[in-house]
């Protein structure tokens, strides 16, 4: 079933509070909580559908490919906890084949563009160290491969894989990381996406998770995770938007209880980055053409959520070189500061300033 709703229905709709993100839950059964979330969503849609109101113009709904997206992630879900974690994946790749017919402005760049809206887009790392040595920019980078041991299970992860994770802001790195920096050794470097065509012919993709409910409602969110208004006033984003709901709001269930080995809430993203993964070097011979990440927004609490953005790239399984066990795709695609100790600072935003101001940029060599 296909039909239109106006502006003020797709208003309606996401400003419903149960709908808004993240999502804080009870611990008790995740599959049944997100099949609840799943039928309320549709329910809320399917108002509009008995609705005789034609709009011109309007909002597009696809409500078989909406329940299509609900089923296919319940199914992952239950799949996963019943020991099937193959079957997961293979229904949950179903899932993403829906929603990459109609994509969430998934930036991909080529190396003649700018990466963010034609902004020098700066990202930052902090990196917990345990003593206070001197480093190099390569312990700012992702975990090494020969150390892939250390690559413990978080909501955006495949356990003993690396990958590269950033963050709009070093304040909200610092909580990712749950981490006082002027308690504990903590590095910060800052990281610039290269254009250069010398240098690299990455193509960009970002799969756009960081856009909550709240977003199209509230006027005031050009904060720190600066999302554009005037982007979300688009209608075609709109209706994009109500079909990759589901995802979002399966990957951002705040975690019950963080010291419990296994967490329901990250199956969703799980999959996701095996999927992302999957899509690197999909073709033979391109892993060295093209980056593909996620951005969202954090789960760590609601403050969190909204202190900007984060970014995790997964690495490409190419080896820059035998001495230096780094991504080669990442390596050439991002140059960073020297790190430094946030603790020398004032604060947090004292040593983001002196970081946003540096032009001590190197790649990982």
């Amino acid at each position: 079933m296909i039909f239109d709703i106006s502006d003020a229905n797709f208003r309606d709709i996401l400003n419903k509070e149960k709908f808004y993100l993240p999502i804080r839950w009870d611990g008790a059964n995740f599959s049944m909580t997100l099949e609840k979330l799943f039928d309320s969503y549709i329910k809320e849609l399917e108002i509009y559908a008995d609705n005789p109101n034609i709009y011109r113009n309007g909002i597009r709904i696809d409500m078989k490919k909406i329940k299509g997206v609900c089923g296919l992630l319940v199914k992952s879900v239950n799949y996963y906890l019943n020991g099937f974690p193959c079957k997961a994946y293979l229904t949950f790749e179903k899932a993403m084949n829906l929603l990459m017919q109609q994509p969430l402005r998934i930036y991909q760049k080529s190396v003649m563009e700018q990466f963010d809206d034609g902004k020098d887009l700066k990202l930052f790392r902090a990196v917990s160290v345990g003593d206070n040595k001197p480093y190099k920019r390569t312990r700012a980078f992702h975990t090494p491969y020969n150390l892939r041991c250390k690559v413990s299970t978080n909501r955006y992860s495949i356990a003993g894989y690396p990958s590269l994770y950033l963050g709009t802001s070093l304040a909200l790195c610092c909580e990712e990381i749950h981490m006082n920096p002027h308690q504990d050794f903590v590095l910060a470097s800052v990281f610039k996406l290269e254009r250069s065509i010398e240098y690299t012919n990455t193509n960009v993709r970002v799969i756009e998770l960081g856009v909550k409910p709240q977003d199209f409602v509230d006027r005031q969110n050009e904060g720190a995770r600066r999302i554009s208004f005037h982007l979300l006033e688009d209608d075609s984003v709109k209706e994009t938007y109500l079909l990759w709901y589901p995802l979002i709001a399966a990957s951002s269930y705040i975690r019950v209880c963080k010291s419990d080995p296994f967490a329901a809430e990250y199956i969703i993203p799980q999959l996701l980055m095996q999927w992302v993964r999957s899509e690197i070097g999909k073709n033979k011979g391109d892993d060295y053409d093209q980056l593909i990440g996620i951005r969202y927004f954090s789960c760590a609490s609601n403050k969190a959520s909204d202190m900007g953005f984060n970014y995790v790239f997964p690495t490409s399984g190419q080896q820059k070189s035998a001495e230096l066990p780094y991504c080669s795709v990442l390596a050439r695609a991002f140059r960073l500061s020297e790190p430094t100790y946030i603790h020398e600072y004032k604060d947090i935003q004292s040593c983001e300033r002196y970081l946003v101001r540096t032009t001590d940029f190197g790649y990982i060599e």
